[in-house]
C-alpha cells in the first residue's frame, strides 16, 4: 500500500475511535460513581422497589454538592419525586433527543433557562434526613429518548 492510503486509513481510525467513544451524558458530579445497594435497597436500572422497577440510576452524591449538567439543553421545571413530600425536589432537563430527571437535588438554574452540559445547575440534597444513614446519599438519574412524539424511558448506565 502507498504511505498516502495509510494515512488516510490511520486518520479515519482516529475519528472513528475519537467520534465513538463519545457518551451521550456528562458526567454529573466530579468522580462520578453509582449507588451500589444498601440496606434501603439497590440503585441499579430495573432494580427491583415495592410494587414496580427502579426507572433510573443513583448517582452517589454529598449533601450540598454541586450537580452539574448531563446534557445541554433547557430547564423545563422542578418536578417532585414523591408528591407526598414537596421538600425532595428534582430538575428536568430536555433537549431535542433527551429528557433527563435527577431528583433530590435543588435548582439553582431558573426555568426555562439554555443550559450547557457540564454546567453547574442544582445542589444534591441531604436524602440521609428521610431515609436515614441505612442508604447512600445519592442524586436519581432518569434518561428518556425521543422517538417520534414520544419520551421512552432509557438505561443510562452505559451513556456516561
Amino acid at each position: 500500500m502507498k504511505k498516502s492510503t495509510w494515512y488516510i486509513l490511520g486518520g479515519s481510525l482516529l475519528i472513528f475511535l475519537i467520534m465513538g467513544t463519545q457518551k451521550a451524558f456528562a458526567k454529573i458530579v466530579d468522580n462520578q460513581k453509582f449507588r451500589d445497594c444498601d440496606p434501603q435497597g439497590c440503585g441499579s436500572f430495573d432494580a427491583n422497589r415495592v410494587g414496580h422497577k427502579h426507572q433510573g440510576v443513583d448517582i452517589i452524591t454529598l449533601p450540598n454538592q454541586i450537580i452539574k449538567s448531563p446534557i445541554t439543553g433547557q430547564i423545563t421545571r422542578y418536578p417532585f419525586p414523591d408528591g407526598s413530600d414537596l421538600t425532595k425536589k428534582g430538575i428536568e432537563i430536555v433537549n431535542n433527543i433527551y429528557k433527563v430527571k435527577i431528583f433530590y437535588v435543588e435548582g439553582i438554574v431558573p426555568i426555562g433557562t439554555n443550559i450547557v452540559a457540564g454546567e453547574k445547575i442544582a445542589i444534591a440534597q441531604n436524602i440521609m434526613v428521610k431515609y436515614g444513614a441505612g442508604m447512600t446519599n445519592h442524586a436519581h438519574f432518569e434518561a428518556y429518548k425521543k422517538q417520534g412524539n414520544n419520551w421512552v424511558l432509557i438505561d443510562p448506565t452505559n451513556l456516561f
